[in-house]
């Protein structure tokens, strides 16, 4: 049975959107370092890619719902699977950026965030694969 692209679709964005929500709630939380939080540390670069990560997963969301609603067709149906690729790696140099200073809460936020945001990325592709499967091998 095959499975509808708008489903697929909708669970991919519910993972983002998950993804999403742990990473701003990672970014807010002050567990990162004892008491301090993330923007209080003297080393910014986790706070600066955890930021992009999230305005980058926001995107992903959006052009999500673009493609859903078929706005995005042709060549631009790669929009989302490149935008969820760049934040899944934004993410993972958040937390390993920060991985050898503290490990907590905030942290495993953050390391949820990346996981939801990988397998988004992996269902996401796999269903593309399978949507314009051998379009271009026909020829």
């Amino acid at each position: 049975m095959r499975v509808s692209g708008r489903i697929v679709l909708l669970v991919v964005i519910a993972i983002t959107a998950v993804a999403a929500l742990f990473c701003v709630i990672g970014l807010a939380t002050k567990s990162w370092y004892g008491s301090t939080g993330i923007f209080d540390a003297e080393y910014k670069a986790p706070a600066g890619l955890s930021i992009i990560s999230f305005i980058l997963l926001i995107v992903s969301v959006v052009s999500l719902v673009l493609q859903m609603f078929d706005i995005l067709s042709g060549t631009l149906q790669l929009v989302p699977i490149i935008l969820l690729f760049i934040a899944t790696i934004f993410l993972l140099g958040t937390f390993v950026s920060y991985v050898e200073r503290s490990v907590g809460s905030s942290f495993d936020l953050m390391v949820t965030a990346h996981f939801c945001s990988y397998v988004a990325l992996a269902i996401l592709s796999f269903w593309f694969g399978q949507s314009s499967g051998g379009a271009g091998a026909a020829n």
